[in-house]
């Protein structure tokens, strides 16, 4: 800027030369100062989330662009990498701790967000997650190169760092368990493996899980809620035991009446009645007639919940019994009730494609056994096939299903979906998550129904 003499008329220097005057000054005090914006935050809308289920119903919030760009991160993020990292944690958020049922969990004051901040393999490899999960939902059939440009910088600096003094470190742990996410939103469970098992040996240098849950509650939930995808996916132990964790599963008074339960499968384990339990649990939050549950303590419940189900259901192909058909069915179905809790990385239901082969074969099986039963298992052969249809089966791939639900509602004397619905609630049932797909399928049924009664009728 060419320099400006101002000269003092004879009423003194005026408004408008004061004002180049200030300028002037201002733009030397201010010489390599960040400017801060005037502009209000731009808001984004979050489309398709992560969800668990998919069925679930949402609750629409705003989110705020500035929640993330008020921070100083690693490496400078561009606003694609932004937009990128701002969708993965708030979508991601709402499908582990669903706000029907949970507080609201500040992402933003986490110890991820600050990982992200102080960690820069954290940093990438939350990047390469963020990516790849946009990637999934735009359905793209390769990597993005800045997917593999961040992955290739997360490995190198997570194998620095597991090489060096801090191998066992909160950082070290976090970056570890960011790298199997990575592979279980690329449905690559083998290496989810090789990663957990790492993590395993890791934490056993720390002392065990239960010392790092006393230690850093937050970041020991991570590798516990892998351990779990990967044992249901694979069909494989899991590496942690329920008898390792040092949680008090929350429980709660239930109306329900857990003698239906009895009646039905007196050999059933005390586990379906903790579930029915957590299931009243939820249902009187989702309802507002309790205050909502604490985020983690939400989390603690349902993985040790899902730990004490996983140890006793048989996920390997196995041919029971007749006697023993409605309890290793029952077993299948109470997982089946559980993983609806989770989240789903990817489309199509893949995490969960060993289950749900293993409860078609049981299923077909059953087709074997006469539905009308006089102990009451009539009922629980209803939860069992609903609860199995709006999960991880799909009622369109197996149309034996809605056949056998139409057998077995016959034989309760079920017209309508009130008197269904008041079966299948006094089992294991969150009204938030498995009402609606629920009832469709039984208004789908029931137009099959009709339509084969009238098609034999005009034979």
């Amino acid at each position: 800027m060419a320099l400006q003499f101002i000269e003092e008329g004879p009423s003194g220097i005026g408004e408008s030369n004061r004002h180049v005057i200030r300028s002037h000054v201002m733009r030397g005090k201010n010489k390599g100062r960040p400017r801060r914006s005037t502009k209000r935050p731009k808001r984004i809308e979050v489309k398709e989330p992560l969800t668990a289920p998919s069925f679930a119903s949402k609750i629409p919030r705003p989110v705020l662009w500035g929640d993330l760009c008020l921070t100083s991160f690693p490496k400078e993020l561009d606003l694609e990498s932004m937009n990128l990292m701002h969708r993965w944690f708030f979508d991601i958020s709402d499908a582990l701790f669903p706000p029907q049922f949970c507080n609201k969990f500040d992402i933003i004051q986490s110890i991820w967000v600050n990982y992200i901040l102080a960690d820069e393999a954290y940093f990438h490899s939350t990047l390469a997650i963020s990516a790849s999960y946009v990637d999934f939902v735009r359905r793209k059939a390769f990597l993005s190169p800045r997917t593999l440009h961040h992955i290739s910088q997360a490995y190198s600096l997570v194998n620095a760092k597991i090489s060096g003094p801090s191998c066992v470190s909160d950082s070290a742990i976090a970056a570890v368990v960011s790298l199997a996410i990575y592979q279980q939103v690329h449905q690559e469970p083998v290496i989810g493996l090789v990663h957990l098992q790492g993590l395993y040996r890791m934490i056993s240098m720390r002392g065990g899980i239960s010392l790092l849950m006393q230690e850093n509650r937050a970041l020991a939930l991570k590798p516990l809620r892998l351990d779990l995808e990967l044992a249901i996916q694979n069909g494989t132990p899991t590496l942690f035991r329920s008898e390792e964790l040092p949680v008090l599963p929350v429980h709660c008074g239930t109306n329900a009446s857990t003698g239906q339960l009895s009646i039905a499968a007196p050999w059933l384990p005390d586990t379906i009645t903790d579930l029915l339990s957590f299931s009243s649990l939820l249902n009187q939050a989702a309802g507002g007639l309790i205050s909502k549950l604490d985020a983690l303590d939400y989390i603690e419940t349902l993985t040790s919940l899902l730990y004490r189900v996983l140890e006793t259901t048989n996920l390997v192909e196995a041919s029971p019994t007749t006697g023993e058909m409605y309890r290793h069915l029952t077993q299948l179905a109470m997982l089946a009730f559980m993983t609806t809790l989770l989240p789903e990385y990817t489309r199509g239901g893949y995490s969960c494609s060993l289950l749900a082969n293993r409860i078609a074969i049981a299923l077909n099986g059953s087709r074997t056994v006469p539905p009308v039963l006089s102990d009451g298992r009539s009922s629980l052969l209803l939860w069992i096939l609903m609860i199995s249809a709006i999960s991880v089966l799909n009622s369109t791939d197996h149309p034996w299903l809605r056949s056998l639900i139409a057998d077995t509602s016959m034989s309760l004397e079920l017209d309508d979906w009130l008197a269904a619905r008041n079966q299948l609630c006094q089992f294991p049932w969150i009204f938030a998550l498995h009402d609606a797909p629920a009832r469709r399928l039984w208004e789908d049924m029931t137009i099959m129904r009709h339509e084969k009664h009238y098609t034999a009728k005009d034979g």
